[in-house]
């Protein structure tokens, strides 16, 4: 009989093996396309045939198909995984020929140079397809023995034959359909679109179809390929695989997946009103406004609105969610809206977010406009606070010291001060009350609002698994995406971190808020005292 600690051990093994052969195939196929895409003078098209080039170009895309084709296999059949992986790392001797593999994929680097012509086709596809071989047969030895993987293709190879052959064939089904995939139906659809709503509000406009131009007087935008609104489709498809995913156990399936088409309709009719409101403002006089300030962020907002729609209709539509059952039987009857922990960490920071996007979109000086945001983000905070009170608030001497560590090496790293005062021509007592409110949304809204969301709920999110392994997962991509909503992405990547662990040691989020606001009352501090509002 096996022990819990043999049991444990043996878990931590595999979870080991599998970590280090993920990483190394990922490295492999990393400096593989690297070295032969960017560190050799060597141009494909003018020494192969072209579809010699694209062969050796998609190959690569193929296996990362199959990756993805295999993590989706082993995602709906993890007992399968589990079986096949319980010896992986039982030796490092395959991982020698993983190693080999790849240097002879490597080899034609050696005689591949501009100019040599189709003389090395031949051996270089003899070199990579042996070194790929090579490579993925070794990897494949280390994480699970041949037996195993005899066993495994006996009871799953009829089902997977398939999935792999369409992933391996993806990269070259893509090129054959790509005049399918063609952005000049929805661009021809989006200017069309734009051009009917505009004159419907009345506007006289000269539009050009052929060029795609559609202006009036000195105001004239051309409708391109990028402005088609393909990139709000392709953030709506990524956000509602995500929804989906993280709410699956809430979600029902396969009703659920009516949120895609309904995303992808709305991120394609509002791409069109932004088009048309950009249109008007540029025709009414404001041009700088529409180019400047709309045209940057009311994709953005657009796809908020989205976003919030999404999520509104999968927790408005009863259909759509599966039912809550008690141990009785009954249905459990949801929490009131604003006693509900989940809208209570979500709904400020989707306001926060929200009016700083209408800021950005609706004006020139959008930091002038900060004491209304924390006004409106105050509003919404207000009725939660029995909520937060519930919270354990008691101070912390490491949530104190990591707040200042964070502040003040936010504060010791030269940033150069903003060419416009971000409180805009303000003056007398406007100017106070707008420091006055700039303080109080830097050091007491912000670090609620912020760490609420990032590590009391989309971290918690993410960490889909008891262990170390997960906890830092989540800790690392809440932390990325903390970072990308911060011009200072560096310094706010690491302090993210601190915050994780800061409320990971006791499991108390207020110890993260706490340390924020520690760190923000810094920063503020020295910036308010400086004049140079830029390191905020």
């Amino acid at each position: 009989m096996t022990s819990a600690p043999d049991l444990a051990h043996s878990r931590t093994s595999v979870l080991r093996a599998v970590i280090v052969g993920g990483l190394l195939l990922a490295a492999e196929l990393a400096a593989i396309g690297l070295v032969f895409k960017h560190g050799i003078d060597f141009y494909c098209l003018d020494n192969w045939p072209r579809l010699a080039c694209r062969s050796a170009s998609l190959s690569l895309v193929a296996i990362y198909c199959v990756a993805g084709a295999l993590t989706l296999f082993f995602a709906l059949r993890r007992s399968a995984l589990a079986e096949l992986l319980s010896d992986a790392g039982h030796s490092f001797q395959p991982l020698m020929a993983n190693v080999f593999g790849c240097a002879l994929a490597m080899v034609p680097v050696l005689f591949l140079a501009e100019g040599s012509g189709a003389r090395w086709l031949i051996p270089s596809f003899l070199f990579w397809g042996t070194g790929m071989a090579l490579m993925l047969g070794g990897l494949f030895s280390y994480l699970a023995p041949l037996w195993r993987w005899k066993a495994f293709l006996g009871t799953y190879g009829t089902t997977l034959a398939p999935l792999i052959a369409v992933a391996a064939a993806t990269p070259w089904l893509s090129q054959l359909i790509q005049p399918l995939w063609n952005l000049e139906h929805i661009q021809d659809f989006t200017f069309s679109s734009v051009a009917w709503l505009v004159e419907a509000f009345g506007y006289a406009v000269e539009i050009t179809p052929e060029s795609k131009m559609i202006g009036s007087g000195d105001f004239i935008i051309s409708v391109a390929p990028v402005c088609s609104g393909i990139e709000g489709m392709m953030l709506v498809t990524i956000f509602v695989s995500l929804y989906l995913w993280l709410f699956r156990s809430e979600l029902r399936f396969p009703l659920a997946f009516i949120l895609y088409p309904l995303g992808l309709a709305a991120s394609v009719a509002f791409n069109v009103v932004r088009i048309t409101a950009l249109m008007i403002i540029g025709i009414e006089g404001n041009p700088e406004l529409a180019v400047g300030g709309f045209h940057s962020h009311a994709g953005w907002l657009m796809f908020t609105i989205v976003a919030l729609g999404v999520i509104a209709l999968a927790r408005a539509v009863p259909a759509l969610r599966k039912p809550e059952v008690g141990t009785v039987g009954a249905a459990v009857s949801q929490a009131p809206f604003w006693s509900d922990p989940t809208v209570a960490r979500i709904l400020p920071f989707a306001v926060f977010m929200l009016t700083a996007l209408l800021a950005s979109t609706l004006s020139q000086t959008p930091a002038m406009h900060y004491p209304l945001r924390m006004l409106i983000v105050a509003a919404v905070v207000l009725p939660f606070l029995p909520v937060y009170r519930a919270f354990d608030w008691r101070l912390d001497p490491v949530a104190l010291a990591g707040g200042a560590v964070i502040g003040l090496y936010w504060v010791l790293i030269p940033v150069a001060p903003a060419e416009v005062a971000p409180y805009g021509t303000l003056t007398g007592g406007f100017l106070v009350l707008w420091f006055l409110l700039r303080g109080f949304g830097t050091i007491v809204l912000v670090p609620l609002v912020e760490e609420l969301f990032f590590r009391d709920y989309l971290e918690t999110r993410l960490r889909l698994r008891p262990g170390l392994i997960w906890s830092l997962v989540a800790a690392l991509v809440t932390a990325g995406i903390f970072a990308a909503l911060h011009a200072r992405w560096a310094e706010a990547f690491v302090a993210g971190l601190i915050f994780s662990y800061v409320a990971r040691r006791r499991g108390r989020i207020g110890d993260a808020i706490l340390a924020h606001a520690v760190a923000n009352a810094i920063v503020f501090a020295v910036a308010a005292a400086t004049g140079n509002l830029a390191m905020i």
